[in-house]
């Protein structure tokens, strides 16, 4: 199943996936999530297959999600069932891999973001580079950190996931190792290489072939601000973490608290409790297909809020970062309204 934007090819027993929408950083449309469920259905059933790659095009992203403006365009048309389409199509891309019944090796330079990043957890094993830019920015826009994070960031240490999930905050490879985000670190400048002798070995050969181009990425920057992000993420309350924050920037000067604060205070308060919830909920979720199957309902539920629409267009159509949310301050979220987040209630199932 080709087209312009995602490719499929088959070279010895492995079979390639590039997504090649370089322009849009790779973000997942609609016919690229169809394609790659299409596709990672036959290679299942294919003996011929043992392995499957999953790249980017080019460096500069893997993934940077979902494609949120067409997401965007059909919030403002109303057309909430296009949405429950979209939303179905991008999860079952992260429903296939996860249940391949073979490895798949995720190759995630550059950009990884949202439902980039859900792409790069689901397979087998996900390889990161020195140029990768790992996040969950979703609460710039009035959705929720998706595509299974309750599951890859709920294995991360709470204070830790909490602040990824709530700041949307940017993190490199040595990051991402030290979180279990990341099986390996490879230099960016040898990927091509790599990808093409994982795509001529044999599927027993994968963790050999890696291991030769393994290399190490030094200290993780977010060990060195532990104590800090410990102590502003302790607890259950949002509001009195973007309380710490705030006192640790004016009392000790610390630059990480003044950024966790700012986006703490400028985010959607709505995402930010619904995502504490979900991380709540973490221990429940058996595994990532669990999880999409609660992220479909959450997703569907989000959108239809008039904060969706609010923060697609601040962050990505007007770029003014000015958004109104409703409710708008971290306080006013009501636990009622979060219950209602929650509610499966009238949903339709992700399958």
């Amino acid at each position: 199943m080709q087209q312009d934007d995602i490719h499929f090819t088959t070279h010895a027993s492995a079979g390639l996936v590039l997504m090649d929408r370089p322009r849009a950083l790779n973000a997942l449309s609609f016919e690229m999530a169809s394609a790659i469920v299409a596709q990672l259905s036959a290679w299942a059933e294919d003996d011929s297959i043992g392995h499957v790659v999953l790249a980017g095009s080019e460096a500069r992203a893997f993934c940077a999600g979902g494609d949120i403006r067409d997401l965007y365009r059909m919030a403002g048309e109303g057309d909430h069932d296009g949405m429950a389409v979209c939303f179905r199509a991008e999860y079952m891309a992260h429903m296939v891999i996860a249940e391949f019944p073979k490895p798949v090796i995720s190759l995630a330079d550059g950009i990884v973001m949202g439902g980039g990043a859900g792409l790069m957890q689901a397979g087998s094993h996900a390889l990161v580079t020195d140029k990768t830019r790992f996040a969950m920015p979703e609460s710039a826009i009035g959705l929720f950190p998706d595509a299974g994070a309750s599951v890859f960031l709920g294995r991360c240490p709470r204070p830790l996931a909490l602040c990824l999930g709530m700041t949307g905050r940017i993190i490199g490879a040595a990051d991402c190792l030290m979180l279990g985000l990341a099986h390996a670190v490879v230099p960016s400048d040898v990927m091509t290489r790599l990808r093409d002798e994982l795509l001529r070995c044999d599927s027993s050969e994968i963790d050999e072939v890696i291991d030769l181009y393994r290399a190490d990425p030094g200290i993780a920057p977010l060990q060195a601000h532990r104590t800090e992000i410990d102590h502003i993420f302790t607890g259950d309350d949002p509001i009195s973490m973007r309380d710490r924050a705030g006192d640790m920037a004016r009392l000790k000067g610390s630059s990480l608290a003044a950024e966790i604060h700012e986006a703490l205070s400028t985010r959607c308060p709505m995402t930010m409790h619904v995502f504490r919830r979900l991380l709540d909920m973490a221990d429940e979720i058996a595994d990532i297909p669990a999880a999409l199957m609660l992220d479909y309902h959450l997703a569907l539920r989000m959108t239809r809020r008039d904060d969706f629409r609010e923060g697609v267009r601040a962050v990505l159509v007007d770029k003014t970062n000015d958004a109104a949310w409703t409710p708008a301050r971290l306080e006013d979220v009501e636990a009622s309204m979060v219950d209602a987040i929650f509610d499966r209630n009238g949903l339709p199932s992700l399958r």
